[in-house]
């Protein structure tokens, strides 16, 4: 099983468990939390990696390490993903969970792509204008793609919509090269 598929069946079964106590939210503060928590500690990434420590006294490392820190279902999806070797999926785990979380909420993440940052106004309305689109909540996020060169490629799903100078290039050539041939 390839390691996004093993990270979304580890959120799904923490996913069911938040429903079923309704403490969704919370457990998505506690996932973001200790996913940032290992991300910045170099210590804990080198920890969750050896291959040479066996999973109990990572277990134990890791307890004292986070202390009360985090709730007990999140220092118990830690202990399930050391003792079966993941102890580095942590961060995938994570971003599974929050689009499991969103998806049950009627939230839909979209990705927009540009050469430089938008401003807030242009990313305002560009998520009034996807929720009139998709009749959901949009959740944006933005990157910075200098292979865009101008214009805007948007990801709402599956779903791409490229109006990008590099899109619009791209697709010109084609036509040019079925002209040709």
């Amino acid at each position: 099983m390839t390691a996004p598929r093993v990270a979304e069946r580890y959120a799904e079964a923490l996913f069911e468990l938040a429903r079923a106590r309704d403490a969704v939210p919370h457990i998505s503060r506690d996932l973001a939390g200790l996913a940032s928590t290992v991300q910045a500690s170099p210590d804990l990434q080198r920890l969750l990696k050896r291959p040479d420590l066996p999973s109990e006294r990572k277990i134990a490392a890791l307890r004292q390490a986070l202390g009360e820190e985090f709730s007990e279902a999140i220092v118990a999806l830690l202990a399930v993903l050391v003792s079966h070797g993941r102890g580095d999926a942590v961060k995938q785990v994570a971003a599974a969970y929050d689009e499991l979380a969103d998806r049950a909420a009627g939230i839909v993440r979209a990705e927009a792509d540009t050469v430089v940052p938008l401003t807030h106004e242009q990313k305002s309305r560009m998520v009034r204008v996807l929720e009139r689109i998709t009749g959901q909540q949009v959740k944006l996020e933005e990157s910075v793609d200098p292979t865009v060169l101008a214009g805007v490629r948007l990801r709402i799903g599956d779903r791409l919509i490229d109006g990008s100078a590099a899109g619009r290039l791209a697709r010109l050539r084609e036509e040019l090269l079925d002209q040709r041939g």
